[in-house]
C-alpha cells in the first residue's frame, strides 16, 4: 500500500463539536482539532501552549465567591477590582494596591448580576435591588463608593388618582415676608420703600417698589447663619411690565460690604404682563446676604420711574435645606396604595406648581404612610397650595436601574423595558425636555414584546439594547444624526435573545451570550442602525454548552475572547474574522477542586476572568480561581502570563498559580505558602524538575542543585487530538476505512521537545519525541525549531488520528502536523 502524507498546517478552527468529526467535506474540517486543551489557536495557523498563571494573592474570604471587574482609566492606568461580599479591593499589574478596601452593599449572591459603566475616574454600578452607586478614584490609593444622585428623574407616570400633595414650606432662601423685617431677616432696597418686602411675600398680585430710579438694589439678610442659592425666578407686574429691570447681577455677601457675583443677566427685555422668568446657575458658596443689583427698570409710564415687580424668589440649594413636610391626602397612588415606605428615602418626587412649572424634591425621611420630609431642588415653590399633578421617582427596591452605558455624551441606564438617558454632558441630570441636549426617556425601548432589557452598549451611531428576545438599535432618526428628544428611531435587528452578561467590543463587532447561556453570538452592523447575529460557537457548540459565566476580550498579543464556564474550565476563542480565524479552545487551570464535576480531580475552577491593559503592551488576563489546597477551599487571584515568544528558555512561565525567583543561585525558595502540600513543577535556569512537594512554604531542588532563576507552580499539560484526515482515495473518500499510522511529522517553533509526546488513539503508549542534541550536557532543555519525526505504535483498527501532548513547564508551539499512514484501498 502507498503511504499517505496529509499535512495539516492550519488549526484556526480550534476544537470542533463531536457532531462534526466525520464532516471531512467541510472547508473548516482541515483546520480543526478534536481536542484543543491548554493550547491556544494562533491567527498564524498553529497552536501554542498557553502561558501559565502568576499568583497575585488570596481573596479576602476564600469561603465566598468573588468577581473581577476591570477599571481602565487609560492604557497606562488600569486596575482589576475584586468584588466580594460587601467589599471591593483594588489591584494593578499583578499586585494589590496597598491596603485599599472599600465597603460596599453588594452581597455574594448578587455579584455576577452587577452591571457597570465607566468614564475616566468614575464607575457607575447598578443592580435592580440596589440604589445606583458611583465608584471614584481620586488617586492611586484613594477610592470611594458613594450613592449616585439622579437629578430630577426618571419618574413613574403622572398621578392619576385623587391624591394631592401639600408642602409645608417653599424651599426658598427667603421666608414669606410680611414686612421688611418680619417674620425673620431684613429686607432693604436702594429706594428705601416700605413695600420692598412684597417681592418676597409669595403673593403674585402684590408689587414691591424697589427704587424710584432705573437702577438700584434689593437685599435680603438672613437672621442668622448662611445659605446657598443656585436658582431664582422673577415675576413682572400685570400692568407695569415695562418697569422690570433688564440687566442685573445676583450677588452674595457675608458682611454686607464685600459682594460676590454669582449670576449675571443682560438684555432681559420684552417682559409680558405677570410673566415669570427662571434662572439657574452653578454655585456652592453660602452667604448671609443676597442682593439683586439691577439696572434698566422704571421704563414704563404707569408707575412713573419706579422699578417694580411682583416676585423675586431665590431658592435655597436643596442639599443644605432643612427638610419640610410633604403631606399626601391619602395613600392611593403611592407604592400601590401602601403609602410611603422607609425604602422611599432618597426617592425623587416631581411636583407641578400652580405656575405651570415642574419642580422636584427628594425624600429625606418618612414620617408616616402619608407624610414625608423633603428637600426642594431647582426652584422655590410659588405657594403652598395642594398639588394634584405629581410623579414619584421610578427607582425603588427591586426596580432600580439594571445596566448602563455611555452614548453620545449621555449616561444611559435601563430598567425592565425602559431606557433613560441623561442630559448631554450632565450625567446626573435626567430632567426631560424638548431641547436637543435634554434628558431622554424611552418607556418601551425593548420593543413591542414584554422582553426585559438585560444590557445596553454603545456602538457606532447607535445605542444597542440587548433584550431577552433580541437586540434593538436606538439612534437619531437620520444618518449620522444625534439622538435627541425630537429625533430618534428604535429598530429591531434579526438577532438572538441575550443573557444578562455584559457583551464585549471585539473591534468590528460585538460578542454576546445568548439567552440560554449556552452559546456566544457575534453582532455585526450590516447597514446604519441595522445589525445581524451569527452563532460563533456553532461548530464548537459543546464548549459554550457547558454554560458561559462571563466574557472578557483580549486584543494583545492575539485577539482572544475568554469565558469561564459553569464546569470550571476557561473557554477561549481566537477571533480574527478578517483572516477567517475563528477557533475555540478549552483550558484547565492547574490544581484541583473537590466537587466541581465528574472530572473534578483534574482541574481548578475559574470563577471570573477580567482583561486589562498590561504594562508591557500585552493585555493582563486576571483569573479568579477556586482550588482545594490541604483539604480547604482557597480562592486565588492570578494573572495569565504572556505567551513565550523569542526569549530565553529560563524566562518561560508555563506553570499555574506560580511565582518567580531571580537572584543568587539557591537550592531552596520560599514564599509558596499558598501551595503547601501541593506537587509543583520547577523550571530552574532552564532545567526541568517535576513533582516536587511544597512544605512549609518552601520547595527544594533535588541532589543539592541550585539555580538563579526559578519558575515554580502547579503543573498543567497541553493536549491536541487530531481528526481523521481525508486525502481522497482512488475510488472516493477514505474516511471510515481502516488506517494504520506509522509515524507523525511535527513542525515545531521554539519548543522543548523533552516534554512533547505523541500517542495513537488505539494504543495506550505515549511516544516521546527524541533528538540526540536537544538536551545539553548539564541536563538543561533547549528550544527546537524545525521538523521532527515520531514513530507510532498503531493498529489497523485506528482512524489515522493521534494525540499530542506537552507535559513540561516549558514552551511548545506546533506549526503543522503530518500523520504518515497507510489506508485500505
Amino acid at each position: 500500500m502507498t503511504a499517505l502524507y496529509p499535512v495539516q498546517d492550519v488549526f484556526t478552527r480550534g476544537e470542533i463539536s463531536p457532531r462534526l468529526h466525520s464532516r471531512a467535506s467541510l472547508d473548516l474540517y482541515r483546520a480543526a482539532l478534536a481536542k484543543c486543551e491548554n493550547f491556544v489557536t494562533l491567527p498564524h495557523g498553529g497552536i501554542r501552549a498557553r502561558g501559565g498563571s502568576y499568583f497575585v494573592g488570596e481573596v479576602k474570604n476564600s469561603a465566598k465567591k468573588t468577581r473581577g471587574v476591570p477599571f481602565i482609566f487609560s492604557s497606562e492606568q488600569a486596575y482589576c477590582l475584586e468584588f466580594g461580599d460587601q467589599y471591593i479591593r483594588v489591584y494593578a499589574y499583578g499586585a494589590r494596591i496597598g491596603t485599599v478596601e472599600i465597603a460596599s452593599p453588594y452581597l455574594e449572591a448578587d455579584l455576577f448580576e452587577l452591571a457597570y459603566v465607566q468614564s475616566a475616574d468614575q464607575m457607575w454600578i447598578t443592580h435592580r435591588d440596589y440604589p445606583p452607586k458611583v465608584l471614584t478614584r481620586s488617586a492611586h490609593t484613594v477610592w470611594t463608593l458613594d450613592d449616585y444622585a439622579f437629578e430630577d428623574g426618571p419618574y413613574d407616570e403622572i398621578n392619576q388618582t385623587g391624591t394631592t400633595l401639600t408642602p409645608s414650606s417653599y424651599g426658598s432662601f427667603v421666608p414669606k415676608m410680611t414686612s421688611n423685617n418680619t417674620p425673620s431677616g431684613v429686607v432693604t432696597s436702594s429706594g428705601g420703600d416700605a413695600s420692598a418686602y412684597q417681592v418676597f411675600d409669595k403673593n403674585k398680585s402684590t408689587k414691591g417698589v424697589l427704587t424710584s430710579a432705573i437702577s438700584g438694589t434689593v437685599t435680603y439678610q438672613l437672621a442668622s447663619g448662611t445659605k446657598v442659592c443656585d436658582a431664582y425666578w422673577l415675576q413682572a407686574t400685570a400692568g407695569e411690565a415695562d418697569d422690570m429691570p433688564t440687566s442685573w447681577d445676583l450677588q452674595g455677601s457675608n458682611d454686607g460690604s464685600a459682594w460676590i457675583t454669582i449670576d449675571s443677566q443682560v438684555g432681559q427685555i420684552g417682559w409680558g404682563a405677570a410673566e415669570r422668568r427662571f434662572y439657574e446657575f452653578p454655585n456652592k458658596a453660602d452667604f448671609a446676604y443676597l442682593r439683586l443689583s439691577f439696572t434698566g427698570g422704571g421704563q414704563g409710564t404707569a408707575s412713573g420711574s419706579d422699578t417694580v415687580m411682583y416676585e423675586f424668589a431665590p431658592n435655597e440649594a436643596g442639599d443644605g435645606q432643612t427638610p419640610f413636610n410633604l403631606t399626601a391626602s391619602s395613600t392611593a397612588g403611592i407604592n400601590g396604595g401602601a403609602g410611603f415606605q422607609a425604602t422611599d428615602v432618597g426617592r425623587a418626587v416631581r411636583l407641578l406648581g400652580s405656575d405651570g412649572r415642574w419642580r422636584w424634591c427628594k425624600i429625606a425621611s418618612v414620617v408616616s404612610p402619608t407624610v414625608v420630609a423633603v428637600r426642594m431642588y431647582g426652584h422655590a415653590l410659588p405657594d403652598l397650595n395642594k398639588i394634584s399633578r405629581w410623579r414619584l421617582g421610578t427607582f425603588v427596591p427591586g426596580k432600580y436601574v439594571e445596566s448602563g452605558s455611555l452614548f453620545e455624551e449621555r449616561l444611559a441606564f435601563s430598567r425592565k423595558f425602559s431606557v433613560y438617558a441623561s442630559a448631554t454632558g450632565d450625567f446626573n441630570n435626567f430632567a426631560l425636555g424638548e431641547k436637543d441636549d435634554d434628558a431622554l426617556e424611552f418607556v418601551q425601548a425593548g420593543g413591542g414584546q414584554a422582553n426585559d432589557i438585560v444590557w445596553i452598549a454603545d456602538s457606532d451611531g447607535a445605542l444597542l439594547i440587548g433584550t431577552s428576545g433580541g437586540i434593538r438599535a436606538l439612534s437619531g432618526s437620520g444618518i449620522d444624526e444625534a439622538l435627541t428628544p425630537s429625533s430618534f428611531k428604535n429598530r429591531r435587528s434579526r438577532t438572538f435573545g441575550c443573557a444578562r452578561i455584559r457583551p464585549v467590543d471585539a473591534g468590528q463587532s460585538f460578542l454576546y451570550v445568548t439567552r440560554s447561556h449556552r452559546a456566544i453570538a457575534e453582532l455585526t452592523q450590516v447597514q446604519t442602525s441595522r445589525y445581524q447575529s451569527e452563532d460563533i460557537g456553532q461548530i464548537s457548540e459543546h464548549i459554550p454548552k457547558r454554560g458561559v459565566v462571563e466574557l472578557a476580550y483580549q486584543t494583545d498579543p492575539d485577539p482572544i475572547l475568554w469565558f469561564p464556564l459553569d464546569n470550571g474550565e476557561l473557554g477561549g476563542y481566537t477571533h480574527q474574522p478578517s483572516q477567517e480565524v475563528r477557533g475555540m479552545h478549552r483550558h484547565r487551570i492547574g490544581g484541583t477542586f473537590a466537587g466541581s464535576g465528574p472530572d473534578s480531580s483534574t482541574w481548578a475552577v475559574v470563577e471570573s476572568a477580567v482583561v486589562t491593559p498590561g504594562q508591557n503592551g500585552v493585555d493582563d488576563i486576571w483569573l479568579f480561581v477556586k482550588r482545594t489546597i490541604g483539604g480547604v477551599t482557597k480562592r486565588y487571584i492570578e494573572v495569565m502570563q504572556p505567551p513565550f515568544e523569542y526569549g530565553e528558555l529560563a524566562d518561560a512561565f508555563q506553570v499555574d498559580c506560580g511565582l518567580t525567583y531571580a537572584g543568587s543561585p539557591v537550592n531552596v525558595v520560599s514564599g509558596l505558602g499558598h501551595l503547601n502540600g501541593e506537587k509543583v513543577d520547577v523550571l530552574a535556569d532552564g532545567k526541568v524538575f517535576r513533582g516536587l512537594t511544597v512544605a512549609s512554604g518552601q520547595v527544594t531542588l533535588p541532589a543539592g542543585a541550585t539555580a538563579a532563576r526559578w519558575q515554580v507552580g502547579l503543573p498543567f499539560q497541553a493536549q491536541a487530538d487530531t481528526l481523521e484526515l481525508d486525502v481522497g482515495g482512488r475510488d472516493g473518500s477514505i474516511v471510515g476505512r481502516r488506517k494504520k499510522v506509522a509515524k507523525a511529522i511535527l513542525s515545531l517553533l521554539e519548543t522543548d521537545i523533552t516534554g512533547l509526546e505523541v500517542q495513537s488513539f488505539l494504543r495506550g503508549r505515549w511516544e516521546a519525541v527524541r533528538l540526540p542534541s536537544i538536551v545539553t550536557p548539564d541536563g538543561k532543555a533547549k528550544l527546537y525549531t524545525g521538523n521532527v519525526e515520531v514513530p507510532i505504535d498503531d493498529s489497523w483498527e485506528g482512524q489515522g488520528r493521534v494525540r499530542i501532548r506537552h507535559v513540561n513547564p516549558t514552551p511548545c508551539t506546533i506549526r503543522a502536523f503530518t500523520p504518515v499512514f497507510e489506508a485500505e484501498p
